[in-house]
């Protein structure tokens, strides 16, 4: 072998591995452009997911600080969204029957052939509404035992206030009978008080006049009676506690009474206006102010406050007697 072949092997060689390294670095490249295209494409969708949550979560929070309404509000808006959704099935029933009404025209009456992708369009139509027919009908029977459920809550609650509204009916029956017949017995208190009063109200000594014991019962013996039935008598300690209770509760309603007398008494005095006007606080403050500048004047002057007294009235605590001046 010659210098010269050596050396075109050798460059043969040479450009076969350049050829060969250069299609590797375009392959690789090839492949770091496919892997950056699927970054791209990973980064897109996972932000979109991200936006998509972002929104989801907005829409929680508006959903947690609205007002959540109960069974009856969700069948006042499922019956609006069903109204919806079924006018709009109805119109395009509608419109689908006028459709096929005049394809019928056109290929019985008039002899005209229509177009294959006009029939498709409208086979298309035909289907969907098939489809939203049958969804329709799946939505009507899913909501339709939550709605029945929802009616037998709200049935019980309406029979239940019925009865509540018929119990307060004869509750408050039984009392104004009760009232009635407390106004009755407070009438006839009032008459034997009146007549007491008639009848021992001469004397203004406010003294109790003699009042004839009540007749015996028949078969008592007197005192004798009465020691019997005071040795045979069972003590019973929970009713003289109750009878000591209700004692007390007594006194202390005879006490309150005695004392809003003069209450209730100087109430009706201030509430008929009885009292004299005297001017209120800023007269008091005006008068006081002119008897200091007065007595001022008196004993650097050396005069006498008892012109004074004349003007402002005959107050407890004007002076009667000329102040002599300071030395």
């Amino acid at each position: 072998m010659t210098g010269a072949s050596v050396y075109s092997d050798y460059t043969n060689r040479v450009v076969t591995d350049l050829r060969t390294q250069f299609d590797e670095v375009q392959n690789l490249r090839r492949d770091i452009g496919v892997m950056r295209q699927l970054y791209t494409e990973f980064m897109k969708q996972t932000k979109g997911s991200l936006d998509t949550l972002r929104t989801q979560t907005q829409n929680v929070k508006q959903l947690a600080n609205s007002t959540v309404g109960g069974a009856r509000a969700f069948i006042d808006s499922g019956k609006q969204k069903l109204d919806k959704r079924s006018q709009d099935v109805l119109t395009d029933v509608e419109k689908l029957q006028d459709v096929v009404e005049n394809i019928k025209d056109d290929v019985l009456k008039r002899q005209i052939t229509p177009k294959p992708q006009y029939l498709k369009s409208v086979k298309n139509d035909v289907d969907s509404m098939a489809t939203e027919l049958g969804s329709l009908k799946e939505h009507i029977n899913t909501i339709k035992p939550m709605w029945k459920k929802t009616w037998e809550e709200e049935l019980q609650n309406i029979v239940e206030e019925q009865q509540f509204l018929i119990h307060q009916e004869e509750f408050c029956a039984d009392l104004l009978e009760d009232h009635k017949a407390l106004v009755e017995v407070f009438g006839h208190v009032e008459q034997v008080v009146n007549l007491r009063g008639v009848n021992h109200g001469g004397s203004r000594s406010g003294r109790r006049g003699y009042r004839p014991p009540p007749p015996p019962d028949e078969g008592h013996e007197g005192l004798n009676s009465v020691m019997r039935e005071i040795r045979g008598a069972s003590i019973d300690p929970q009713r003289r506690l109750k009878a000591i209770e209700a004692n007390q509760k007594n006194r202390e309603k005879e006490l309150a009474a005695r004392s809003d007398d003069l209450q209730v008494e100087l109430a009706e005095f201030v509430g008929q206006k009885k009292l004299k006007m005297t001017g209120g606080a800023e007269e008091a403050e005006r008068v006081r102010q002119k008897r200091n500048d007065m007595t001022l004047k008196a004993m650097f002057t050396g005069g006498s406050v008892s012109s004074f007294n004349g003007s402002v009235g005959n107050g407890s605590n004007s002076p009667n007697s000329p102040i002599t001046p300071l030395s």
